[in-house]
């Protein structure tokens, strides 16, 4: 409990850290500057008809209005080799997410050795986005605990009271506590698709990127299609990574737009602490973990002047040999630009 509680002080500090204006840079003649973003994401495999495998997570974050970041930050990007910061617009976000991840059956005292263990990972996320109208660039640390400080049986046992289902019986044989660590960084290209009638525009992105840490260590790429209006308001909707996401930037230039969108996401997956469990202590793991997992999605976003709503549903290939069957969730978020 007092590593959730020093997680969320964390949080809160960095919110009310001040930020410093760069020089204005001149922006495009038809283009605003890019306002900054609150979001909130929920995704459930409610959604999916399971209540398995990665069952439930939520993220709140907040990403800051073009060119307004942390010095520090600054001076840091500038040293990144692959970052063309004259084009390219900087942004800073952080975020506060939560994930739970089941066996198949939870009505078990004793789980199925064979199964995936249970695992809580609260943390928090400090992200630097740099992008122009075409590419954008992220890299992302994620800092928290996995294990019973990271609240999972608390929130699980808790949301199942409230919406009246069985509670889970194998909370006792979850991950060990055990600090958790992920740098994440991905580059995003989007190419303009033809013009179809009633002024509907199309684009393409295709994305590359991957992750370090003893959370998670793997390669990705993948691609996205998306047909609607107001395209460049955003490089797609926000999403908990591993996804085929966006970077929670929203910046509407119409005040109606929407567009429907569908993608494929490949990772190649060296290391996964909720399947291989604890890096330094014994723990519950299995022990036929699939090396290659895809993503497929379809979803639909929606946006009213400055809030932006979003669905994505998501077939999630087996993880394991003995998993019960491929993984499906949906995923909802709310953005609003201010």
């Amino acid at each position: 409990m007092r590593a959730a509680f020093l997680i969320f002080l964390i949080f809160l500090f960095c919110m009310c850290l001040p930020v410093h204006a760069q020089a204005a840079i001149e922006q495009d003649a038809d283009r605003p500057a890019a306002r900054g973003v609150w979001s909130l994401t929920s995704e459930n495999d409610l959604f999916g008809g399971t209540d398995r495998d990665y069952t439930n997570g939520i993220r709140i974050e907040r990403v800051s209005p073009e060119d307004r970041v942390l010095p520090i930050l600054d001076w840091a990007a500038r040293r990144v080799p692959l970052l063309d910061l004259e084009r390219r617009k900087l942004r800073q976000g952080l975020a506060l997410s939560h994930a739970i991840f089941t066996p198949n059956d939870i009505s078990l005292r004793t789980p199925d050795p064979d199964d995936r263990p249970y695992a809580g990972w609260l943390y928090v996320s400090g992200t630097v986005v740099a992008s122009d109208e075409n590419i954008q660039d992220v890299l992302q640390l994620n800092l928290g605990v996995v294990g019973p400080a990271a609240l999972g049986e608390f929130v699980q046992t808790n949301w199942h009271d409230l919406i009246e289902e069985d509670k889970p019986k194998g909370w006792s044989h979850q991950l060990r506590d055990e600090p958790g660590v992920e740098l994440i960084a991905q580059r995003m290209a989007l190419y303009d698709g033809p013009r179809l009638p009633l002024g509907l525009e199309t684009d393409y992105g295709i994305h590359a990127g991957g992750a370090v840490g003893n959370v998670r260590t793997y390669a990705a790429t993948g691609l996205t299609g998306r047909i609607g209006w107001d395209l460049g308001a955003d490089f797609g909707p926000p999403r908990i990574r591993p996804a085929l996401a966006g970077a929670g930037t929203f910046s509407p230039q119409q005040a109606v737009g929407g567009y429907l969108f569908a993608g494929l996401e490949g990772r190649f997956i060296l290391r996964d602490m909720f399947l291989d469990g604890n890096a330094w202590r014994d723990s519950p793991r299995v022990s036929d973990r699939n090396k290659l997992v895809a993503d497929a999605q379809a979803g639909a976003a929606i946006h009213v002047e400055n809030v932006q709503l979003a669905f994505t549903y998501v077939h999630r290939t087996e993880e394991f040999q003995r998993q019960a069957g491929p993984q499906r969730f949906g995923a909802v978020s709310i953005s609003v630009a201010y």
